[in-house]
Parts: C-alpha cells; structure tokens; sequence
C-alpha cells in the first residue's frame, strides 16, 4: 500500500490523478491545496484519495473514500487467543462496530471516515468513547466497562466476537501472519422504493 505522504508529493505513481484545486483552510483562512486521485487498493477496490495541505498553517488532511459498493455484509470475527488482538480490521464509513458480549456498539457518524486498524485499537475506540462520555456527562457511571475493557486490552483477555455490519459491503478482517475463521452474512442490497 502507498506511503500517503508519498501520494501528496506525486499521486501519479500509485492512481490516476483527477484533479487538483485550491480552497480556504479551514483553520487558517490560507491556500489550502487539494489534490484527488482514483487509486486500487487491495481488498476496498477503487478509492478516491483526497490529499490537503496548507502551506500556512501546516494542516494536513488525508481522505479516503470508497468508490465501490457491494453488498450489505456482517463479516464476524472471533477473537479466541491473544494474537487475534493483531488482526487488522477495515472499517469502510458506512459499517457499524458491534461486540455483542460486550453490549458495545460503534455507528458511523454523519462525516464517518474509513480506517484500518486493529482488534485492540478497535477496544481502544470503544474505551476513548465511554471515557469521553463520563466526561461530557459525569451522572453516567461508567466505571464498571471501562474497568472491563482496560482489563480485556491489558491482559489480552479472548472470548468475544467483533462484527462489522457494513452496507457498502467494503468493511473486513484480515491477518498477514495466518488464515482467520471469518462467518460472513449476505444480508443483501436495499432496493430502492417505487412509491
């Protein structure tokens, strides 16, 4: 997979460019410089990859956005020895996080992004929210699952399932060092309605 500092200096190498323009940084008011380029990467298929720099202010911004739809799948990984915690997960913008033993569940929000992480980073995620939300809202007594998930990352504790329920069908699980049993449900494409 390409470098993505790499992509800003020369999108050329890896995709097809498409454009480049200039807008208004949005934390500085300066040039921000944008450069778009269709890229194909292994397992997402075609992505749009916008690339934004300010030279002002130094904000740097790196989109990545699927260009490809299959059908709506739950892909389930069970997370049964501590290497799992390495699996590596793609997570497209559209799939919703679920670890049902755990009561957790991750929606995409309106301006979700895509990201590859994994098993452990995904626990991370969860801890990061409920230690937001016991901060926005300090009547929420959070201490049991928070207290549950720094234990499970800490000691590596298996035994839980990681679903990802994605419509777009992109989001998956993958390991460079071994095969890992994945349960995949077709849950199919919505139609659009003819009313």
């Amino acid at each position: 997979m390409p470098n993505v500092e790499d992509f800003q200096d020369n999108p050329s190498i890896y995709g097809k460019k498409l454009g480049e323009f200039t807008m208004q940084c949005p934390l500085c008011g300066g040039p921000l410089h944008i450069t778009e380029a269709e890229y194909e990467i292994p397992v997402l298929g075609k992505v749009l990859i916008a690339s934004k720099r300010c030279e002002k202010c130094g904000y740097r911004k790196n989109d990545i956005v699927p260009l490809e739809q299959r059908e709506h799948l739950r892909v389930y990984f069970r997370v049964e020895k501590p290497e799992d915690f390495e699996v590596k997960v793609v997570r497209s913008p559209t799939a919703r996080v679920i670890i049902p033993e755990l009561g957790l569940e991750l929606d995409p929000g309106i301006d979700a992004e895509m990201f590859i992480t994994n098993v452990e980073g995904i626990l991370q995620l969860f801890l990061d929210a409920i230690q937001k939300l016991r901060v926005l809202d300090p009547d929420v007594d959070t201490t049991a699952v928070e207290s549950e998930l720094k234990l499970i990352i800490e000691q590596r504790r298996c035994g839980f399932t990681v679903v990802l329920d994605d419509e777009s069908g992109l989001s998956t699980f993958y390991s460079e060092n071994y095969n890992i049993p994945l349960l995949i449900e077709r849950v199919g494409i919505k139609k659009a309605s003819t009313d």
